[in-house]
């Protein structure tokens, strides 16, 4: 009920703010129609170019900072990003490559020294990578991905369940 009277108040003063502008400004645009097309269009194009600027700003601030991680109870990985348009795991034109453990496996699997973690498929951690991307760039789309990527941690968890790949 709040919100309802808050949103008529707001329509009232609104209206009552436009009435009072076009009283005071009495403009008369009398353009052709495809004159009025034609900014529209060209406002909507350029609403579009800056949607694309600021998604590829944020892709790449993301993955100056994202570049090492562990999955569920997997070793630390590292990776570096590859500009690939046409990859199976690609996120905004780059895809993850060059994908290894921070500490080589021989140091990981010393019988001397017991480090917790499994080996992860590569296939797997692109997936991840890629969807982890994507739900930090654009955040409506981190909110629909929410279980998948929960899922994909579960699913590199161990200590919850046998490994399932």
């Amino acid at each position: 009920m709040k919100e309802m009277f808050k949103g008529v108040i707001s329509s009232l003063i609104a209206t009552g703010m436009i009435y009072a502008i076009n009283k005071v400004c009495e403009l008369d645009f009398s353009y052709p129609l495809w004159i009025w097309l034609s900014i529209s269009v060209g406002i909507l194009v350029i609403i579009y170019i800056v949607q694309k600027i600021v998604i590829c700003y944020k892709a790449k601030n993301f993955m100056l900072k994202f570049t090492e991680g562990s999955f569920g109870d997997s070793y630390i990985y590292t990776w570096k990003y590859k500009r690939n348009r046409q990859g199976q795991y690609s996120a905004y034109g780059y895809e993850a490559t060059d994908i290894r453990t921070k500490t080589p496996l021989n140091e990981l699997q010393d019988k001397k020294k017991f480090i917790l973690g499994h080996e992860a498929p590569e296939s797997t951690i692109k997936m991840i990578i890629q969807l982890l991307l994507i739900t930090n760039v654009d955040k409506k789309m981190g909110k629909q991905l929410k279980n998948v990527i929960e899922h994909l941690y579960w699913t590199e968890d161990s200590s919850k369940h046998a490994l399932l790949h």
